[in-house]
């Protein structure tokens, strides 16, 4: 019926109403697509959120609070390089972890998707060794580490 009623109108009309359906599509891909922007979904479990600048677990999983420096991920482990900033030590998602060294060090945490588990914060030597340990292949570089612009 609607292509009647433009058939009636001429070609202007149909040409206006292709342009604006395209329009509309746009914007709702758009839209979609932009609220999609604002997370990385490591796994079914946790993911990292660039507004808050932290990783999220769901359920009653520990999260890792801001600010993350950056972080690498394969299917098996997240590791996450963080520098806490005193704003954010009431932070209290889930308070398991303490900064042992106060919030002017640079800590390291590693999530296990298997053990659906958070380690951390740690410094580097403690980090290294679970890394170790845990037969983690992923390494911090320049290149393929993910900051936050």
């Amino acid at each position: 019926m609607v292509y009647k009623h433009l058939r009636k109108q001429g070609s202007k009309m149909k040409i206006r109403y292709v342009i604006f359906l395209l329009l509309f599509v746009l914007v709702c891909l758009f839209i979609y697509w932009g609220s999609q922007l604002y997370t990385v979904k490591f796994s079914k479990d946790f993911y990292y959120d660039y507004e808050s600048d932290s990783i999220f677990g769901n359920g009653s999983l520990v999260d890792i609070p801001p600010d993350i420096i950056g972080y690498m991920y394969d299917k098996k482990f997240v590791i996450v390089k963080q520098q806490p900033e005193l704003v954010y030590i009431d932070y209290d998602r889930n308070s398991d972890y303490s900064y042992k060294s106060g919030l002017d060090e640079t800590y390291y945490w590693l999530i296990s998707f298997k053990e659906k588990k958070v380690y951390g914060p740690m410094l580097l030597d403690e980090y290294n060794s679970l890394c170790k340990e845990k037969n983690v292949q992923l390494k911090f570089s320049n290149d393929a580490l993910v900051k936050k612009n």
